[in-house]
């Protein structure tokens, strides 16, 4: 028996802002963190540090400008400590506030999908270490880590998380920053890829960090043949062009002619994403994961319920794919964050230090 598709996603919580109370029971429930004493104490150590290592730097190019400026030479130099301490001073407390500001807007994002989860029956997490995902993208790195996992079970699973990790590379390294949604399958399948390779017209190699065996390639045929490169064993090649239909193919397809690539790997057929969250508070976004994941779980239904579903014909999915596929991708809207205007206070005290110096 066939699953029912999903009612629908409400996605009023993405866009409903916490409250100062909501924030704080989600912070101290949801992510472990209380507010104590020793993280003040930190904090008045780390500023004098902090400034006094800024105002080093600035007394020397103060020192240095003095020498190359006649015209300011002398009030540069009667000044010279007030200048570097209170330049200091200020550009470290505007520093601490852009940053206090930043962090709260994460933890504001991270609420937004937890009353999100709640709303929809998924499960939360706010992170996941060590993932056991069997993926291309999971097989490399260190310090691997999901951020924002929200997770459906039932009928139909759903997984949407954002994915780094680390690639240590000679002295130096990289950090690696993927996003997915994931599906669950009904039976375990050989590794079928299909790797998205353009970027506003121009053909490009693979995005992803492991690289399928070449010898796996085959032709996906339709409109998308030049978008994408499917890589399969024979075996599952009818079943691969049975499932990736340009209607399909086509919900893959992004804004500026970005793509996502797709995995299907043992029980789990994973979209990644390589330059956009989809974890987020964008509820286009949403839809369009619930839509496609819909769209998925039909077709392989369909496939479960004929294995010996022929192969598409090319001429025929030329003409099914004329027209604009319902479930494109959307563009990426990010959460809007005001303004710290808290960080212009410190810079406007640094302005006036400078003309009160200046003028004496």
């Amino acid at each position: 028996m066939k699953a029912t598709a999903d009612a629908g996603l409400d996605t009023t919580p993405l866009t409903v802002a916490s409250t100062r109370a909501e924030m704080r029971e989600f912070t101290t429930r949801v992510l472990g963190h209380r507010t104590r004493w020793n993280v003040w104490v930190g904090l008045l150590v780390l500023y004098p540090v902090a400034t006094a290592a800024v105002a080093a730097l600035v007394l020397v190019a103060l020192i240095l400008g003095a020498l190359g400026t006649e015209a300011l030479a002398e009030p540069l130099r009667d000044h010279a400590l007030l200048l570097s301490a209170g330049t200091a001073a200020c550009l470290v407390a505007a520093v601490f506030i852009w940053v206090a500001h930043g962090m709260k807007g994460n933890q504001e994002e991270l609420f937004r999908l937890h009353r999100f989860a709640a709303a929809n029956g998924f499960d939360f997490a706010p992170e996941v270490k060590e993932p056991d995902l069997p993926g291309l993208i999971f097989q490399r790195g260190t310090l691997r880590r999901c951020s924002a996992r929200l997770r459906r079970f039932g009928p139909r699973p759903l997984e949407v998380a954002d994915y780094t990790a680390w690639i240590a590379r000679g002295r130096a390294g990289e950090s690696l920053r993927w996003s997915y949604f994931a599906l669950t399958l009904g039976q375990r399948m050989p590794q079928i890829v299909l790797d998205a390779r353009t970027d506003e017209g121009r053909l490009l190699g693979s995005t992803l960090p492991v690289q399928p065996a070449k010898d796996r390639r085959t032709p996906l045929g339709g409109p998308f043949e030049e978008a994408f490169r499917l890589f399969c064993p024979p075996e599952a090649e009818g079943w691969a062009r049975a499932l990736f239909t340009p209607d399909i193919v086509a919900r893959f397809v992004g804004p500026g002619k970005t793509a996502f690539d797709v995995e299907v790997v043992e029980d789990r057929l994973f979209v990644y994403s390589h330059l956009r969250s989809l974890s987020c508070c964008d509820p286009q976004t949403w839809r369009w994961m619930s839509e496609t994941a819909d769209a998925l779980y039909a077709r392989l239904e369909d496939l479960d319920d004929n294995v010996a579903m022929p192969t598409p014909d090319p001429v025929g999915a030329e003409s099914a794919a004329a027209e604009r596929p319902v479930g494109l991708a959307p563009p990426y809207a990010r959460l809007r964050r005001p303004f710290p205007v808290m960080a212009l206070v410190p810079l406007l005290v640094m302005v006036g230090v400078w003309a009160v110096a200046l003028a004496a």
